[in-house]
C-alpha cells in the first residue's frame, strides 16, 4: 500500500514538474513574442517617422524643383528679352552711325559753302561772324563734335539772314587809284552793293561782291549822292529819293 502510494506520488510529482516546465517556456515564448511585437511596434513607428520625414523632404525638394523651374523659365525669358534689346540697340546704333556719317558729309559740305562765301561778304560782316567763321575746320579731320560744327554753321547763316536786308555804314580806309588812302563813310547795302564818299565830298566810288572779294571802282560824282544817303540814314537830314546806279552782273 506504501509503495502504491509512493508510486502515485512520483507519478504526480513528474506530471507536476512537467506542466511545470512547459508554463516556464510558455513564459518564455510570451515574453520573446511580447519583446518582439514590442521591436515591431517601434520599428514600424520609427518608419513611420522617417516616412514622414522623407515624405516633407520629398515634397520641398518638389517645392525647389517647381521654384528652380520657375526661375530658369523666368531667366530664359529675361536672357530672351536681353538678346532682343541687344539685338534693337545693335540696329538702333548702326542707325545712329549711318546717320551720322551722313550728318557729317552734310555738315563739311556746309561749312566749305559758308568758307566759299566768306571772301562775297562785306567787311564788317566778316569781322560779326569771325569768331563763329575761323572755329570752322578747314580739312575733315577735326577735333570739334558734330554738334559743334552744326552750331557755328547755324551761327553764321542766321547772322547772314540778319544782315541781308539791312543798310549799313562804317568807317573805313580805302586805297585811291592813283595812290595813296582815304577815309570813307561805306554805305553797304545788304550783300549786293556798297558806295563810299569822304567828309569832303571829293571822292566816291561803287563796290560789289566778286569770288576773289569786293571789287572798288571809283565814281567821285557819286559823292554828293552817297553822302546825303548816309546822312538820311543817319538821321542829319530828311528823308528823300536819292538815286544810285546798280548794275547786274
Amino acid at each position: 500500500m506504501k509503495m502504491k502510494l509512493v508510486m502515485i506520488l512520483a507519478v504526480l510529482s513528474a506530471a507536476v514538474g512537467g506542466r511545470a516546465q512547459d508554463l516556464d517556456e510558455s513564459k518564455e515564448m510570451l515574453s520573446k513574442w511580447v519583446e518582439t511585437r514590442k521591436l515591431i511596434s517601434e520599428e514600424k513607428e520609427k518608419w513611420e517617422l522617417e516616412r514622414e520625414m522623407l515624405g516633407d523632404r520629398l515634397d520641398l525638394v518638389r517645392n525647389e524643383n517647381e521654384t528652380l523651374a520657375e526661375k530658369i523659365h523666368q531667366t530664359q525669358s529675361l536672357i530672351t528679352d536681353a538678346d532682343q534689346k541687344r539685338e534693337d540697340l545693335v540696329k538702333e546704333n548702326d542707325g545712329l552711325k549711318n546717320a551720322s556719317a551722313t550728318l557729317v558729309n552734310r555738315i563739311f559740305t556746309l561749312e566749305r559753302n559758308v568758307l566759299a562765301l566768306l571772301p562775297t561778304l562785306p567787311a564788317p560782316i566778316q569781322d560779326r561772324i569771325k569768331p563763329l567763321s575761323q572755329r570752322i575746320p578747314k580739312t575733315e579731320e577735326t577735333d570739334l563734335s558734330l554738334s559743334e560744327r552744326y552750331q557755328n554753321v547755324i551761327g553764321i547763316i542766321n547772322e547772314l539772314n540778319k544782315s541781308a536786308n539791312a543798310i549799313n555804314v562804317v568807317s573805313e580806309v580805302k586805297e585811291l587809284a592813283g595812290g595813296g588812302a582815304a577815309e570813307v563813310q561805306t554805305l553797304y547795302i545788304g550783300f549786293a552793293r556798297a558806295y563810299y564818299a569822304n567828309n569832303k565830298g571829293d571822292i566816291a566810288g561803287v563796290g560789289y561782291p566778286d569770288e576773289g572779294g569786293w571789287k572798288w571802282s571809283a565814281d567821285n560824282a557819286l559823292a554828293p549822292k552817297v553822302a546825303d544817303a548816309i546822312a538820311i540814314l543817319k538821321n542829319e537830314k530828311v528823308a528823300a529819293y536819292i538815286q544810285l546806279p546798280v548794275t547786274v552782273n
